[in-house]
């Protein structure tokens, strides 16, 4: 889900400018076929990003199909450029029909790179399919290898995909300072419960 301005404002302010910020655009889990309002919801989302000192965004939009819609993309995409934003098409891309052909509409709708597993639940998994998208890609747009990655497979991934650039999910997990927690009367009592 696309973050919040102040956690936006928060890691801008962390990194200043030492490290490219990219900021993921998306109005809602599930499925990348978006609605005409939910596409202008990101696009109000894509300048408060760069508003806020983005480099960049990552998004992804497929048609029921499964293919990169790319007529939806095209107006973000331009106004990605009017803000001097670079943009990534993320693992969206795994769930298009056709990798390849997917990879091709990207480069013609001169994406600037693509976040992929080769399609499958880990990059690992993916790798062979990874390498052969970097060779059809030929420069032409950057594969991003994600999924699953950590640093005790990250220089066996790069070796094995030839990619240049790897997204991890850098996170910990933080124990509570909670001596009561209310999940279970909250389950108890239908209100949901974590």
């Amino acid at each position: 889900m696309t973050p919040s301005s102040g956690l936006i404002q928060a890691v801008r302010g962390a990194v200043q400018h030492t490290t490219a910020l990219n900021v993921l655009i998306r109005p809602r889990g599930g499925d990348f076929l978006y609605s005409d309002s939910e596409r202008q919801v990101m696009a109000h989302d894509i300048e408060a990003a760069a508003a806020l000192g983005a480099d960049g965004v990552v998004l992804g939009l497929l048609t029921a199909d499964g293919e990169i819609d790319a007529e939806h993309l095209a107006p973000l995409i331009r106004l990605c450029r009017s803000k001097g934003l670079d943009l990534t098409f993320h693992r969206a891309f795994d769930c298009a029909r056709d990798l390849q052909a997917a990879l091709e509409q990207l480069i013609k709708c001169k994406v600037a790179r693509v976040l992929t597993s080769g399609g499958r639940a880990s990059a690992l998994e993916g790798a062979a399919v990874i390498s052969g998208l970097v060779v059809q890609a030929a420069g032409r747009i950057a594969v991003m290898a994600g999924g699953g990655i950590r640093a005790g497979n990250a220089a066996a991934l790069l070796q094995r995909t030839g990619v240049r650039e790897l997204h991890t999910s850098a996170h910990r997990r933080v124990p509570s300072g909670m001596r009561w927690t209310p999940a279970m009367e909250l389950a108890c009592r239908g209100l949901g419960g974590a």
